[in-house]
């Protein structure tokens, strides 16, 4: 028998919320399964592993789930994590997985200090990349070695990510491997905002708009699991302590029937969620019917008033974005928005209008900046122009092409995020970090 442990590293976003990894214990689930002993060592919560055995094989997470989307790019805290880990297991093989090494996969290798690196969704990747490692395979790129390479970067061929393990085919969750209770995110107490206790749920992966700043880990195609098998992920983690899920679903509600079949499974559990969406889907949708399967908050992905006019593939027009918080308001649940500074040639952040707009909208708001992620149209079209007319190769050049960009931006995006953080409807003035 192997003995693998699954390392999920700290990083900034642990002051505000410590998300339950959902990749890590499903690829524990399955590596189980098939007969390895797996130890999860999630280095957010525990200052050592569960199991002081040695390990043959460590897999470091650069991103989990619930950041993969909007993954970091300093991997300063993914190589704290390597280090630390093999300063206590100096004889296991080492592996990155996570959409760093699927995007840059030498560079992430080379800056993580890593045996290898996986290519493929993160929970696939893991599987995969232990199960080749364990039947010899050396290759520092690991990744699907059945079918040619895409020769779309020529003359560099492009590793080809394993194949995504089929939702049905997935063994349970290994939630035990975890101090489930102790995970948190926004929960809603009194109508309000409030970091709490709380789990996370991946109904359906996957998201068929094609905004062209957003990095899709599970693809453009949506695949839904099958109903039991969510609710059984949800009795697991109530059983466990937690009474508040996050669905880290992309656009909840996009399959009507999966959607309303689920909300029927989820009424009269006593269970309270939040999940995120779109605009348009908030508009077609019977949000009493989110309201009364426990649904007591809703992420939208606002961005930007003038977001329709800035080129990203995004036509949600501000009308739809303000009624669309007008109806979640109305049946009782919390609206969220997102809001994106530096969209290109966005003009309401130009003139400062997005500040004004924020203020007014009857929703709680997070911000981010916007960032050149490699894995998006955006970045494939603009990087070039910010690094000397072609495409970066490290991670280094990576982040210097999001710095040059907004260094050349029309305005100063930091005063503006200060001016935005300022407001009474900013989440971070909601949600009090936690101690360290």
């Amino acid at each position: 028998m192997s003995s693998v442990c699954l390392v999920i590293p700290s990083n900034p976003f642990d002051r505000y919320f410590i998300q339950l990894p959902l990749d890590a214990v499903t690829a524990a689930g399955q590596l189980r399964a098939a007969g390895h002993s797996v130890t999860i060592w999630d280095q957010r919560l525990q200052d050592a592993p569960a199991a002081a055995e040695p390990f043959d094989v460590l897999v470091v997470y650069s991103a989990i789930a619930d950041r993969a989307q909007c993954y970091p790019l300093d991997l300063g805290p993914v190589r704290a994590a390597v280090e630390r880990a093999v300063a206590r297991f100096p004889h296991a093989r080492t592996v990155a997985v996570g959409p760093h090494g699927t995007q840059l996969p030498e560079s992430t290798r080379a800056d993580l200090a890593v045996d290898h690196v996986a290519v493929g969704e993160t929970d696939s990747a893991t599987v995969g990349a232990v199960t080749d490692l364990l039947a010899g395979v050396t290759e520092p790129v690991l990744c699907d070695r059945s079918a040619p390479h895409n020769l779309l970067d020529s003359p560099a061929p492009r590793p080809k990510p394993y194949p995504a393990v089929p939702l049905d085919s997935f063994a349970f969750p290994a939630f035990d491997l975890v101090p489930t209770a102790d995970y948190t995110a926004e929960v809603i107490s009194g109508g309000l905002p409030l970091p709490g206790p709380c789990g996370m749920v991946l109904a359906a992966r996957g998201c068929t708009y094609g905004c062209t700043y957003c990095h899709l880990p599970f693809g453009t195609r949506m695949r839904t699991q099958p109903l039991d098998r969510v609710v059984a992920e949800i009795d697991a983690q109530q059983n466990a302590g937690l009474e508040f899920v996050f669905f880290l679903d992309y656009v909840f509600g996009i399959n009507r029937g999966f959607y309303s079949g689920l909300c029927e499974r989820l009424d009269g559990r006593g269970l309270g969620w939040v999940g995120q969406t779109r605009a348009e889907i908030v508009l077609k949708s019977d949000v009493t019917q989110w309201a009364r399967a426990g649904c007591q908050g809703m992420w939208l992905g606002a961005e930007s008033p003038a977001i329709a006019d800035t080129g990203v593939h995004k036509r949600v027009t501000e009308e739809q974005i303000k009624q669309a918080v007008l109806k979640l308001r109305d049946a009782g649940i919390v609206p969220f928005a997102f809001v994106l500074i530096g969209l290109p040639g966005d003009e309401a952040c130009i003139s400062g209008r997005l500040v004004d707009w924020a203020a007014e909208m009857p929703a709680w708001f997070g911000i981010n900046q916007l960032y050149l992620r490699p894995g998006t149209t955006l970045y494939d079209q603009l990087a070039p122009e910010h690094n000397g007319g072609r495409m970066p190769t490290t991670w280094h050049e990576v982040e210097e092409v999001t710095r040059h960009y907004r260094a050349t931006y029309p305005i100063d995006l930091d005063a503006q995020q200060q001016r935005l953080t300022e407001l009474p409807n900013f989440l971070g003035n909601s949600i009090v970090p936690t101690a360290g």
